[in-house]
């Protein structure tokens, strides 16, 4: 995973690029985590629930890497 982020930046604006990104996932998606697992149990009163709603986004991870994310292995490093 790491490899993979520090190619998708530029290196002349990598480190405030993963910054920003890290700290903005964190806050947005790792904050409201508690909120959602525990609506979605509610919401269906099933307690495996969340572990779907990981399966879903772990699935559109999957499908951005594959699609979205071009290989930069010959790329310049500049």
């Amino acid at each position: 995973m790491s490899a993979a982020i520090v190619e998708l930046m530029p290196a002349s604006v990598r480190c405030t690029g993963l910054a920003i990104a890290y700290n903005a996932a964190i806050g947005c998606f790792g904050g409201t985590t508690p909120l959602i697992a525990t609506w979605l149990i509610t919401a269906t009163g099933n307690p495996i629930m969340p572990a779907y709603w990981v399966a879903a986004t772990a699935t559109v991870t999957l499908v951005t890497a594959i699609f979205l994310v071009r290989e930069t292995r010959f790329a310049s490093l500049r």
